[in-house]
């Protein structure tokens, strides 16, 4: 029979102890402020950077693509060369010009190749850029020599546009799962991170306590059993704390994120338009998260983290300290980095019989059904399923890890190794 009031006092310790530690408090709060930075400051840095003008020289033999490019592309001053490639090549050389473009009619009749030198001062962008105006203008130039008409000119350029959504068995359209799959993969290793961060804590306060000799006053008060959920469930409230204020914080930031740019605009004197093209140089657009999706990967993060940490919690009441008998570590963390290696075949194909056998194994389900259920809908037999193979599944490691933890916290000397613990687990 549990003792519900012993329990409650362990998961408060646990839980007040570490919540109030400055090490928690700061990480709580650097998480989003290390969001905030990757996802706008690179934008924050386009509106505030002065833009740099790079002149280009050119070369042009058929007096027909200087002024193309001129129009095509305001980024950069193309500048036509009166002096011949080799004298203009030393212009280069000296940083008079920050490239050099030579094209002749070969080049419009496609039997060799255009030619740009640049300076070492030339980034990627600057060349990719350079790039794409010779292509664009020779082509046109190309077209314009055929006498090809305006109407063909449109057509060849018109991109068709291809809007793209998901269909689900009750007929509603859903967003697309371009922008899910960056989400499910972000679920994936946040839940794969927090098994071994909140794990290894757990994992370190019975190591310690054991060290320290404070266990033995505590099991003559609390059944092991007892000192055990309590524990894991105090680390899983602080587990769940931290998610809480990271998920907020983030969502505030995603909301705030327009106004933030707008005020960087306005100190940079640039216009909404200027605001608006930073916002589209963000790395993705965020997706719309529905309730359904938190709920499952709040379902998952908990029940991943209890199961693991039971192991944790046992492997810790056999070590004598986090560096001895890493055999043990590698049995409790290869479950963990297995299913990382099949987020790509996952992601491709989230409704193949691989990834439904894989999302239904408790030990993988933690890390790989969240991602199912963010690219696509899960049928909920599946959902239910893996919920309770996952939830019986730690019913029966507590039980195993209780009985390794109730011999363990109280040997000292040397770790134990698997053999023992088998023993351990056999003793009455």
């Amino acid at each position: 029979m549990i003792h519900y009031d012993k329990l409650f006092i362990v998961f408060k310790r646990e839980y007040l102890t570490r919540v109030k530690s400055k090490a928690y408090i700061l990480t709580t709060i650097l998480a989003p402020v290390i969001f905030l930075a990757i996802f706008l400051l690179p934008a924050i840095i386009t509106i505030l950077s002065p833009s740099t003008v790079r002149t280009v020289a050119v070369v042009d033999e058929t007096n027909s693509i200087v002024q193309r490019l001129v129009e095509i592309d305001s980024t950069f001053y193309f500048d036509k060369s009166e002096e011949g490639i080799e004298s203009t090549r030393q212009l280069v050389a000296a940083r008079e010009f920050n490239g050099l473009i030579f094209i002749d009619d070969e080049v419009l009749e496609g039997s060799k190749a255009a030619e740009f030198v640049y300076g070492s001062s030339g980034g990627v962008t600057f060349v990719e850029r350079v790039r794409s105006d010779i292509r664009n203008t020779t082509r046109e130039e190309r077209l314009e020599r055929a006498q090809i008409t305006d109407e063909i000119r449109d057509i060849l350029a018109m991109r068709t546009q291809v809007s793209t959504r998901i269909i689900t068995e009750a007929g509603e359209e859903e967003q697309d799962t371009g922008a899910l799959v960056f989400l499910g993969f972000i679920l994936g290793f946040i839940i794969y991170g927090a098994m071994f961060a909140y794990g290894g804590i757990v994992m370190r306060g019975v190591i310690e306590e054991k060290t320290s000799r404070i266990i033995e006053v505590i099991v003559s008060s609390v059944r092991p059993f007892e000192l055990l959920l309590g524990k894991v469930l105090g680390v899983g409230a602080l587990a769940l704390t931290q998610v809480f204020v990271w998920g907020s914080a983030i969502g505030l930031i995603s909301l705030a994120s327009g106004s933030i740019l707008m005020f960087f605009g306005g100190f940079g004197g640039s216009s909404a338009d200027a605001v608006a093209a930073a916002e589209a140089d963000l790395p993705f657009t965020i997706p719309t998260i529905g309730a359904d999706l938190i709920i499952i990967f709040l379902i998952f993060f908990l029940l991943g983290y209890l199961l693991y940490s039971a192991l944790f919690a046992a492997v810790g009441s056999a070590l004598e300290s986090e560096t001895e008998n890493q055999q043990l570590t590698l049995l409790v963390s290869l479950p963990i980095i297995i299913p990382i290696f099949f987020l790509g075949a996952i992601s491709s194909d989230p409704d193949s019989t691989l990834s439904v056998v894989l999302s239904l194994v408790p030990f993988f389900s933690p890390i790989l059904m969240p991602v199912r259920a963010a690219i696509m809908n899960v049928p909920f037999w599946e959902l239910a399923l893996s919920v309770g193979l996952l939830f019986f599944t730690f019913l029966g490691l507590m039980w195993v890890s209780a009985r390794i933890y109730r011999v363990g916290i109280l040997m000292y000397g040397k770790s134990a190794s698997v053999k023992e613990l088998i023993k351990w687990i056999r003793y009455r």
